[in-house]
């Protein structure tokens, strides 16, 4: 008999914080007591162990099976089907600063490309599934055993209005995407919240899709890692971010921020700075994404809704010709970790896939910068699984057989030139040093005016190498941006 009231989410809820400080491993040795039951068998699916790294989602079938002894039903109903409320356990980490972080997103249900077209949100099975979600928290630690963890955390979780309607905009947009016949153009960096992530046993399996013959990825709804990442700080460690929506619930988020934006467009920077900050100049190196958190009503360097749907907001400067003079940076990359990585786990493809930029765009007017205009970006599928796969895959192979370091004198300074991807031989992504000072230990000899510690990398053979980072291309960029410089 269950030890909860099946038809009551307060009742589940309780009996669920029990967990709390229980690892995986002792809740499936109470089982086995409660049950007098000595041969773990019983515990495994086809023979493969709740814990084993190959069962994914073994973690939750433990609790699902043998703590809330829930049996397998319909998909498209959520686990606790009487109360109508979702079982989801997740793993978070603590970070080097101390702050908590989703270790991943939070997978709900698989998209059918031929349902979902036919469906509204209301009446499709994701809403069941997202409506009340049991949330249950386990601690990521590397070096532990899967059946080792502990969980720290148990909430209950319901969008709120306005999360909801963002998530519902996700949604349409998603299906309108498939009804369009383009399945195989989704993407995460495509909606805020609710993203439609990969999800198959291999990255080679596709499936047939409506209104077109091109087979896509199979593909399922999830909350993204960055609104993961907002609730568990929100609710666990009591952390407030300044929303841009005070009040109102808004019908178009993204077009919500354009027209903002753009009420100030033709300003100058001094002129911005004077509206906002009542000063006619300031020498912070940050001041055009202050100005932009400005313009959006935030005081601070980042807003809540950004946080949630990982938005990173990206100044870019047009000179009188049109044209992008520097290419953008991203942060520094270790190269052993690089090389640890293959593509669809890669940090780049994490960042292409599931970051949506913000463009705020000046132009150079004499001496200054006037706001030109404002978009929202994400990087296109055909662009992420083409050439810039291409060019990472390019860049990882140089470094795993060997970069060539060569040091060439000119004049009484000594250059390192390497054969890494350049901004001349490639067309969306580039590599270059990231730190201001560059150094290079080449057969035990040091080039440079850095510090190997500070500056310094290792590579494979026990070389050091500046360290390095990816860039952008300004060409790329000034492509992407081109609606509007000509619109305007």
């Amino acid at each position: 008999m269950k030890k909860y009231n099946k038809y009551d989410k307060n009742s589940i809820y309780e009996y669920a914080t029990n967990l709390i400080g229980k690892t995986f491993r002792e809740i499936e040795v109470d089982y086995f007591i409660e049950n007098n039951q000595t041969d773990q068998l019983v515990l495994r699916e086809d023979g493969v162990p709740y814990g084993a790294f190959r069962r994914k989602g073994g973690l939750g079938d433990l609790l699902e099976d043998k703590y809330f002894e829930l049996t397998t039903g319909n998909e498209s109903l959520p686990d606790f089907v009487e109360a109508n409320m979702e079982l989801k356990v997740t793993p978070y980490r603590i970070n080097k600063n101390k702050t908590l972080s989703a270790k991943e997103r939070l997978v709900i249900t698989m998209i059918d490309y031929f349902k979902i077209v036919e469906e509204d949100f209301y009446s499709s099975h994701l809403w069941p599934k997202i409506e009340f979600i049991l949330l249950i928290y386990y601690l990521y630690e590397q070096d532990k055993e899967r059946l080792d963890y502990i969980i720290d955390y148990v909430y209950m979780y319901s969008p709120n209005k306005q999360d909801l309607k963002i998530i519902i905009e996700d949604y349409n947009k998603i299906k309108s995407k498939i009804s369009r016949g383009e399945a195989h153009l989704l993407s995460e960096g495509d909606t805020l919240y609710l993203g439609a992530v990969t999800k198959s046993a291999t990255s080679a399996n596709r499936t047939s899709q409506p209104f077109s013959d091109e087979l896509a990825k199979p593909r399922a709804f999830s909350l993204k890692t960055s609104y993961m990442t907002t609730l568990l700080r929100e609710r666990i460690s009591q952390v407030e971010t300044e929303s841009i929506v005070k009040d109102d619930v808004v019908e178009d988020f993204e077009q919500y921020i354009v027209n903002k934006i753009d009420e100030n467009k033709g300003l100058t920077k001094e002129q911005l700075i004077f509206k906002y900050y009542g000063k006619h100049d300031m020498k912070s190196k940050n001041i055009y994404n202050m100005l932009t958190y400005k313009m959006l009503g935030v005081n601070g360097d980042n807003a809540l809704e950004f946080e949630k749907a990982n938005i990173e907001v990206k100044t870019i400067r047009l000179n009188e010709r049109n044209t992008i003079t520097e290419s953008m940076s991203f942060p520094a990359f270790n190269v052993l970790e690089l090389l640890e990585e293959d593509w669809e786990e890669s940090t780049v493809f994490d960042k292409f896939s599931a970051t949506k930029f913000l463009f705020v765009v000046y132009k150079k007017v004499g001496k200054t910068y006037v706001l030109h205009g404002s978009m929202f970006w994400n990087m296109p599928v055909d662009d992420l699984e083409g050439q810039l796969k291409l060019e990472w895959e390019r860049t990882y192979n140089i470094f795993k057989e060997g970069v060539k370091l060569t040091p060439k004198q000119r004049g009484e300074q000594t250059i390192v030139s390497s054969n890494l991807p350049k901004l001349s031989n490639t067309e969306i992504l580039h590599v270059r040093n990231h730190s201001q000072k560059s150094v290079y230990v080449i057969d035990g000899i040091k080039y440079g005016n850095g510090i190997v510690e500070r500056d310094g990398d290792l590579l494979p053979n026990g070389d050091i190498i500046s360290k390095q980072c990816f860039w952008l291309n300004n060409k790329y960029i000034l492509k992407q941006i081109s609606k509007i410089i000509h619109n305007t």
